[in-house]
């Protein structure tokens, strides 16, 4: 009896590793899509032809800005009014966008200082652009807001998605604002 059951499981596997091997070449499943080798070749003659770099000065022309290069090495563009750099590397799918200077305060009122010090931690605790400070050559305390993100080819919509970050720059600010005057009316109250 045991070997009988031990003749089937062989033949049983045997049959299925025919099927196998055997199967129709027409019909051809894959549930997850794979790259050819065209595919992989027209992507990697995307990546060549155009640099991070060259890709964003095309997409800031494109929004209305005039792109124009900073000592630094930034790109700096005009964006509704405001100035805008953007740190970008050919070799780097990432670009920094930093709206410099987008308010300031005396290094000597020290009761900013703890209100803008409050706002910004909290800002950077559930917001996506980083606020960040810093003590200038003047009298004056900076506050600078930092965005990492991804800026490549293959984006749809390279425009909107550029605004769309640019627009987050403008609500961050927003908020820095309106959360410091809450501060100030918050200790008025006391």
């Amino acid at each position: 009896m045991l070997w009988h059951l031990l003749w089937i499981t062989l033949i049983v596997v045997i049959y299925n590793l025919y099927r196998y091997y055997q199967e129709d070449d027409s019909y051809d499943y894959s549930p997850v899509e794979t790259d050819t080798s065209d595919n992989i070749q027209k992507e990697t003659n995307m990546e060549e032809t155009i640099s991070t770099k060259q890709l964003a000065l095309n997409i800031i022309e494109h929004i209305g800005s005039e792109p124009k290069y900073t000592e630094e090495g930034y790109i700096q563009f005009e964006y509704q009014g405001v100035i805008f750099l953007m740190e970008t590397a050919n070799d780097c799918m990432f670009v920094n966008l930093i709206w410099p200077w987008c308010h300031s305060f005396s290094k000597f009122d020290i009761d900013e200082f703890a209100r803008v010090r409050q706002v910004v931690n909290d800002i950077n605790a559930r917001g996506t652009a980083t606020v960040i400070y810093g003590i200038t050559d003047s009298d004056d305390v900076a506050i600078h807001i930092k965005k990492n993100f991804l800026f490549v080819p293959q984006i749809p919509n390279l425009e909107e998605y550029l605004r769309l970050m640019l627009d987050c720059f403008f609500r961050t600010a927003r908020t820095l604002d309106l959360e410091i005057e809450k501060c100030r009316l918050q200790e008025c109250e006391r």
